[in-house]
């Protein structure tokens, strides 16, 4: 992809955008990899709280990603239900990407020494209440699948 030449010239801070752009089912993943190398590198300690934030915001990408291989092999053996399901939670999920960094899928939100900004008020406990509604559906889906013929 040639992102490393891309990057040759760029700041620590520049160069953070191009990694959003290497997963786009789960951007801030990447984000989460480069600024881990470059703190490594740099010798810097992150915050309790942008660590715990970080942690957070890739386990949504993680998420995000199983969402999207399930319900598509689902497509694939014929099954459109579970599909259209998972594209409902991942709309839902990458609302709160926006909500924190304005962005739903460039986000640039995770930073060398942290993230841009710290969580808005109530979305933490938006992200809570939704991992019921998440639950649910997760459960529907292994029912759709794995008992029918």
């Amino acid at each position: 992809r040639g992102t490393e030449k891309l990057i040759e010239n760029k700041t620590y801070l520049q160069a953070l955008p191009y990694f959003d752009r290497l997963d786009y089912v789960a951007p801030m993943n990447q984000e989460h990899a480069y600024a881990l190398a470059v703190e490594k590198l740099l010798g810097i300690e992150v915050p309790k709280r942008a660590q715990y934030i970080r942690v957070l915001y890739s386990e949504i990408g993680r998420i995000l990603n199983h969402l999207l291989n399930v319900t598509t092999q689902a497509l694939d053996v014929g099954a459109f239900t579970p599909s259209l399901w998972g594209f409902e939670v991942r709309e839902e999920l990458m609302s709160f990407y926006e909500r924190a960094s304005g962005s739903r899928m460039h986000a640039a939100y995770f930073r060398p020494g942290g993230v841009h900004q710290d969580l808005p008020p109530k979305l933490l406990e938006d992200i809570h209440a939704y991992c019921d509604f998440i639950e649910k559906i997760v459960d529907d889906v292994d029912a759709l699948l794995t008992g029918n013929r």
